[in-house]
């Protein structure tokens, strides 16, 4: 049995009320002899609530966002100015921990598996209803997701297949992170006719990476990362970002691990009040021989619990 396990574990000051924070999120999938020798080839699970129509979906196919590209709209006008960039940015990512923790929402997941030739080994849908929580742990912040899987989701290698974390990755530009990388911004470029700063990161060499290690049998082995983000010009939220290896590992195969996150607004009307949250992300992945593509799209979005700071006062003195 072969496995290859992408985790982030970062132990960080800063994080939402000054706190020590480990955020641990895995981005783990499976490679299994065995398990593969009893799926047909190019099987196919689809799942979801049985009254719901699925509308006809794009194709998974290889192509990981290459970050080192030019991205041939960029200008120099108006001016970026990268601390105040990262600035609003590291407010933004610590209120992303709040927003996350208090909402759910619908998450359907495609998978694909190949050989790098491309012949199929193994594609698989689902649908679930996705939540994240934040356990506080003497200081420690750990994040933890919860899929409950919807009605048709009985496949039960499914959980081994899926990553996790996806969501956070922006919480790369909080300010307890941002030392970790060299960061530049490349100028002013729209972003799905949004206004917005491209901004570049890249592990600084010398630096131990906290952001993702991978975890194998033979042990655990940090990953340096670099990348790109949009984020809006007028409130730093980072409105997509892509993230590469600096470098490969061969020790283990590992050739490639690619994300790429997709955040936008969502108003809850009883409320009155809107939130950034994630909304698609997929990851590619080359390890072991094998190519997997898992993409998440997250919909449904609902709110179930509001946060308030309650200021008691001493008495008035009768």
């Amino acid at each position: 049995m072969r496995s290859c396990q992408l985790s982030s574990l970062t132990s960080i000051r800063g994080i939402g009320r000054n706190r020590v924070v480990s955020l641990s999120a895995t981005f783990a999938f499976f490679f299994a002899a065995g398990l593969l020798a009893t799926l047909a080839v190019a099987k196919t699970l689809s799942t979801g609530l049985p009254q719901e129509k699925e509308k006809k979906e794009h194709a998974l196919s290889w192509a990981p966002p290459q970050v080192d590209a030019p991205v041939p709209s960029v200008s120099a006008t108006p001016p970026c100015s990268l601390p105040d960039v990262l600035n609003q940015a590291g407010a933004r990512a610590n209120e992303l921990i709040d927003h996350l923790q208090n909402f759910i929402a619908h998450e359907r997941i495609r998978y694909k598996q190949t050989d790098r030739d491309g012949a199929p080994d193994m594609t698989l849908a689902a649908k679930f209803d996705y939540t994240v929580d934040f356990e506080d742990q003497s200081g420690q912040l750990n994040i933890h997701e919860a899929r409950t899987p919807l009605d048709g989701t009985k496949d039960e290698n499914l959980s081994e297949l899926l990553d996790k974390g996806l969501p956070a990755l922006a919480l790369i530009f909080s300010p307890a992170l941002q030392s970790d990388y060299e960061m530049r911004c490349d100028g002013f470029t729209p972003w799905n006719n949004q206004p917005a700063w491209l901004v570049r990161f890249r592990q600084i060499k010398g630096k131990h990476p906290r952001t993702m290690t991978m975890r194998t049998t033979m042990g655990a082995y940090p990953l340096a990362l670099k990348g790109r983000a949009w984020i809006a010009k007028d409130s730093g939220q980072v409105m997509h970002l892509e993230a590469n290896l600096v470098e490969g590992v061969p020790v283990m195969d590992l050739q490639v691990n690619s994300v790429s996150v997709d955040y936008a607004p969502v108003k809850f009307q009883a409320q009155n009040i809107e939130v950034w949250l994630p909304q698609f992300a997929v990851r590619y992945t080359d390890c072991a021989k094998r190519r997997i593509i898992l993409e998440h799209t997250f919909s449904g979005f609902e709110l179930f619990s509001i946060r308030t700071d309650q200021v008691i006062q001493k008495p008035k003195e009768p």
